[in-house]
């Protein structure tokens, strides 16, 4: 049985606690770490765990830890787990700056721990069928990937994304899940430019827009398109290749309805639809399962620190060519 710790018991420690909870035989949760006990009390009511005002006072309770602090809050939050050995899976993005980030990965680096990013979207099922295709033959030699994702998503104030101390901007903590997609379906980007717009005026430093190009390590070009000020909602993902075209897409920031491929021989477009349960797959069960073998000591595939280093490295190369910041 994994002792589990919940590091931050914001809004996405739900989502974490209702799956632990769903693995009765694997995990329990024994301890919660909030600056505010006020913050933490429904967990504690919900799950018996124990609260703890900082980490060090939760290490002997726990074998792994789950950190949904904000971003700039977490190089000390993962040093003190990560020199106690207690596996880690830390909510993307892995940090709100290059510097941080790189920290971290020192820190996971000379302690060895287990250690995971939270890019759930690899457990998407349509998406994990989209890049078998791209590592195929099926579409030829890949020349572009391109990725959109659009909606409408208001922050309320006291939220940390958009807290003068916390914000970090969307490029670097939302977009964080559009290009690790790109990466992993793929492979390297090695080159990144673009323009993001901050369209609150009242929320300097929030930007919430952005359009970006992309170079990858074979050759392709790529695109990002990914907007939380549209009033339209769409999530396409496609890759376009030497022999034929394949694009997922749906409505909605999340949701997968079907499968399309084409070849220039091709008469007609197959289309593939996709169950309700995976068009609305988020990946946080797939997510959860990895994360527990590898607390387990189990040999699994899952993002690590390093992608969560590349991740924050191609969103300031974006943000740099568009603001110099």
């Amino acid at each position: 049985m994994i002792r589990i710790g919940i590091i931050g018991a914001g809004g996405i420690s739900r989502t974490h606690v209702g799956l632990i909870e769903q693995r009765p035989d694997q995990a329990r949760i024994k301890a919660v770490v909030d600056l505010a006990p006020e913050n933490a009390q429904w967990l504690v009511d919900q799950t018996g765990a124990t609260f703890h005002a900082n980490v060090a006072e939760a290490l002997d309770d726990i074998d792994a830890a789950i950190v949904t602090t904000p971003p700039r809050s977490r190089v000390e939050v993962i040093r003190t787990l990560a020199e106690a050995g207690k596996a880690i899976l830390c909510e993307k993005p892995l940090a709100g700056t290059v510097e941080d980030a790189r920290a971290i990965a020192d820190i996971v680096k000379a302690t060895g721990v287990p250690f995971m990013v939270g890019f759930m979207r690899r457990w998407h099922p349509p998406y994990a069928e989209l890049r078998a295709l791209a590592r195929s033959e099926a579409l030829g030699r890949p020349l572009q990937f391109y990725r959109r994702r659009l909606g409408l998503l208001e922050q309320k104030e006291g939220n940390w994304r958009v807290s003068s101390k916390q914000l970090t901007g969307f490029t670097i903590e939302s977009v964080s899940h559009d290009i690790d997609l790109l990466r992993w379906i793929g492979g390297e980007i090695v080159e990144a430019r673009g323009e993001v717009i901050e369209s609150r005026q009242d929320l300097p430093g929030y930007d919430d827009m952005v359009v970006a190009s992309l170079r990858f390590a074979n050759g392709a070009v790529g695109m990002l398109q990914i907007a939380w000020s549209a009033h339209l909602f769409e999530n396409a993902v496609g890759v376009l290749g030497t022999e034929k075209a394949a694009i997922i897409d749906g409505d909605g920031f999340w949701r997968s309805d079907r499968l399309r491929v084409k070849s220039r021989a091709d008469a007609e477009t197959t289309v593939s639809r996709f169950a309700e349960a995976e068009a609305n797959e988020f990946g946080y069960g797939g997510q959860m399962d990895t994360f527990l073998a590898l607390a387990r000591g189990e040999d699994v595939d899952h993002p690590d620190v390093s992608d969560g280093v590349a991740s924050i490295e191609i969103s300031s190369w974006i943000l740099e060519s568009s603001t110099g910041r």
